[in-house]
């Protein structure tokens, strides 16, 4: 997996991203199915892994749309 920089991440750096990723997806598809304390604490969770994206220049975007 490669950044938008170009780098080559390393596998605990993809893992990340993946977690990222599958974290979004879940709070995105399902959030309206979890109890509320589950998507605030989900919410947080994906907001320090975005700070992890940005920081690995995987162009996160923004999350608004999700409420974090």
């Amino acid at each position: 997996m490669q950044n938008h920089m170009g780098h080559e991440l390393n596998e605990a750096e993809g893992k990340l991203v993946d977690v990222y990723r599958e974290l979004a997806r879940t709070l995105e598809m399902y959030g309206d199915e979890l109890p509320p304390f589950a998507v605030r604490n989900g919410l947080k969770a994906l907001a320090a892994l975005w700070q992890v994206m940005n920081g690995l220049d995987m162009d996160p975007g923004q999350v608004y749309e999700l409420g974090a």
